[in-house]
């Protein structure tokens, strides 16, 4: 009886919510109206105009403002991803090197931990983007960092795996003004990646080590006792149960890296806020439509983000807690 009274009171907040946004968007259409200001969404279907440098899907400057809507979300979502592995990959590195009790690793995860997570993730970007990635050799004198990836001031380049001919590799080679051949990710990427990964990796390793300090010592004696090495014990016996405590905060710092990638407007890299807030909404003149869309696009994967969060928390906590 207290689940069905539960569920359909949250049925009628939702309806609620739904007929408040509902109210809100009616009152600023007949608004603009009265204005004279055009509104609807059918800007979505005229000739966009202008190139966008990063393109996962096939664009050109006469293709639709809806088409690129699309590379914009995109390239979104891409770079949410890159950061999202990375930082991950640090924080666990970083949060176990703080348990190590070899001094040295200990001291530098410290080091690390203090120096990223006390600057200001836009400052550490500019720093990638204006000062580290511009200090690169140009396309002449370009760091080849094996015989397949090639770095310079235009971006890294790595090779075009061919699947459909026997899984052959195909790696860029140099053209008139670019290396040519393969895929390349460009500065704004590469600065964007490394900063907002660093800077979040800092805040995933103090929740690794207070995952891992949150399982019983005696998981760990009993581990050692049974003849298993340190990294089996860790890896086996702690990391499952470090986990259940992990999950929760980690959800949170994965959705506010995935909002933190609206900074990237800031040195012109091509996502929504950069794409779709700046350029498509100065050509088209619908703010209200332009934003709505937007809020909407951020607030939808961060409840997705959210719910496939919550599920894998589910699967891992202990039933009966």
């Amino acid at each position: 009886m207290r689940k069905n009274s539960a569920f359909w009171l949250q049925c009628l907040l939702g309806l609620a919510l739904a007929a408040l946004v509902f109210l809100v968007f009616r009152t600023t259409q007949s608004n603009l109206e009265l204005l004279g200001v055009q509104s609807g969404f059918d800007f979505l279907w005229k000739k966009a105009g202008f190139s966008i440098s990063q393109h996962l899907i096939p664009y050109t400057e006469d293709s639709p403002i809806w088409v690129a809507l699309a590379v914009a979300i995109l390239n979104t979502l891409l770079l949410a991803v890159f950061c999202i592995f990375l930082a991950s990959l640090l924080g666990l590195f970083v949060g176990i090197g703080r348990l190590s009790s070899n001094w040295l690793v200990s001291r530098l995860s410290l080091a690390y931990l203090e120096l990223f997570r006390n600057i200001p993730v836009l400052l550490q970007i500019f720093f990638w983007y204006y000062v580290a990635l511009r200090a690169l050799p140009s396309l002449e004198s370009s760091i080849f960092i094996t015989d397949y990836l090639v770095l310079n001031n235009r971006g890294l380049y790595f090779p075009f795996i061919d699947f459909a001919n026997g899984f052959s590799i195909n790696p860029p080679v140099p053209g008139r003004f670019a290396y040519e051949g393969g895929f390349y990710l460009m500065p704004e990427f590469l600065a964007l990646w490394i900063g907002l990964s660093l800077y979040n990796g800092s805040y995933i390793s103090e929740i690794v080590r207070s995952g891992f300090q949150s399982v019983a010592r005696g998981q760990w004696e009993a581990g050692a006792a049974l003849g298993l090495k340190p990294a089996t014990v860790l890896r086996r016996v702690a990391f499952p149960q470090a986990l259940r405590a992990v999950l929760p905060p980690l959800t949170t710092v994965y959705m506010n890296m995935f909002k933190a990638t609206s900074l990237a407007a800031a040195i012109a890299y091509p996502e929504i806020v950069s794409v779709f807030v700046g350029t498509v909404n100065n050509l088209a003149g619908r703010p209200v439509e332009v934003m709505a869309v937007s809020l909407a696009f951020y607030a939808g994967v961060s409840f997705l983000v959210a719910w496939l969060m919550g599920r894998w928390n589910k699967r891992v906590t202990l039933r009966g807690q």
